[in-house]
C-alpha cells in the first residue's frame, strides 16, 4: 500500500515539474539571425561567430548611445558559423544590439573601438512559442560614427542650457497641440539621444546618411498637457529636417524657452 502511495506521489511530482517546465518554455520565444561583416572595399563577407545579443526592455526609455545602460538580457547562442538561434528569449518587446568583441570574449561593458556591432532603432517583438528570424545582419566596426551633428542649446537670452536632451529621428513629431512621449514622435524610434553638457553643447553620432528631424526637450519622456506650462515641451531645430551624408559634420544650434 505504501509503495503504491509513493508511486502516485512521485508521478504527481513529475507531472507538476513537466507542467512548470512547459509554462516556462511557453513564456519564451526564439531569436534567430546570421551575423556578418562585409568589407566595404572588397565586398568580402566574414562570418562573425562570437556575437553577444543585448536586449533592453522597450517599455522603458531607450538606452542612450553614449552611456550604454545595462542590458536586461544578454546571451550568445552561436553555432560557430555566424548563425545564431536562442530559444530562451523572454517574450516581449526589446531594443536590440549585437556586438562581437575584439580579442578576449567578454559579455559585459559597452562596445569598444575595434568591436563589430549591429543595432536598429525600431524594437523587435518576441512572441512566446514562436521564432523571430532577423535574417542576415551586417555589423560595422565600432568607432566614432561617420556622421556628426553637433551644436548648442541656448536660452532666449543666450545662456547655455545644460542637461537638455537633443534627439535625431527619422520621422517628425506630430504637431496637433499636444506633446507626445518622446518615443512616440512618429512610428520609428529615435535614432540618437544625447544631453547637453555644462556649456549647452551636444554631439550626435549617426551611422547612416539620410534626413533626420532634430528636437530638444528637458525630459526623456513627457506627457504634455496644453496650457499648463509643462516644462517637458519639445522644441524643433530651426533647420528641420537636416540631411547628412557620410563624413558630414553639421552644426545645428537651437534656442529654447526655459521654464522655471
Amino acid at each position: 500500500m505504501k509503495t503504491k502511495q509513493w508511486a502516485t506521489l512521485v508521478s504527481s511530482c513529475v507531472m507538476v515539474l513537466m507542467l512548470t517546465v512547459g509554462l516556462a518554455e511557453a513564456a519564451n520565444g526564439t531569436l534567430k539571425y546570421t551575423l556578418k561583416y562585409k568589407d566595404p572595399t572588397t565586398g568580402v563577407e566574414t562570418n562573425l561567430t562570437r556575437g553577444y545579443v543585448y536586449l533592453h526592455d522597450a517599455t522603458k526609455p531607450p538606452p542612450m548611445e553614449k552611456y550604454f545602460t545595462k542590458a536586461d538580457y544578454v546571451n550568445m547562442a552561436s553555432f560557430g558559423n555566424g548563425t545564431y538561434s536562442d530559444p530562451n528569449v523572454p517574450a516581449g518587446t526589446w531594443y536590440i544590439r549585437i556586438t562581437q568583441r575584439k580579442g578576449a570574449v567578454k559579455a559585459y561593458g559597452p562596445p569598444e573601438a575595434g568591436d563589430y556591432t549591429w543595432m536598429q532603432t525600431a524594437p523587435i517583438t518576441i512572441t512566446a512559442g514562436s521564432t523571430l528570424d532577423l535574417g542576415t545582419l551586417y555589423a560595422y566596426p565600432f568607432a566614432a560614427a561617420p556622421i556628426t551633428i553637433t551644436g548648442t542649446v541656448k536660452s532666449q537670452t543666450g545662456a547655455p542650457v545644460a542637461g537638455r536632451y537633443v534627439r535625431a529621428q527619422t520621422e517628425p513629431c506630430r504637431d496637433d497641440g499636444y506633446n507626445y512621449d518622446i518615443n512616440q514622435c512618429g512610428p520609428v524610434k529615435l535614432l540618437a539621444l544625447q544631453p547637453t553638457d555644462a556649456n549647452g553643447t551636444y554631439t550626435l553620432q549617426i551611422k547612416d546618411p539620410g534626413t533626420y528631424y532634430l528636437y530638444t526637450s528637458p525630459c526623456i519622456t513627457a506627457d504634455y498637457l496644453p496650457y499648463t506650462g509643462n516644462r517637458c515641451e519639445y522644441t524643433a531645430a530651426p533647420a528641420n529636417p537636416v540631411t547628412v551624408k557620410i563624413r558630414d559634420v553639421k552644426t545645428v544650434d537651437m534656442v529654447v524657452s526655459v521654464h522655471p
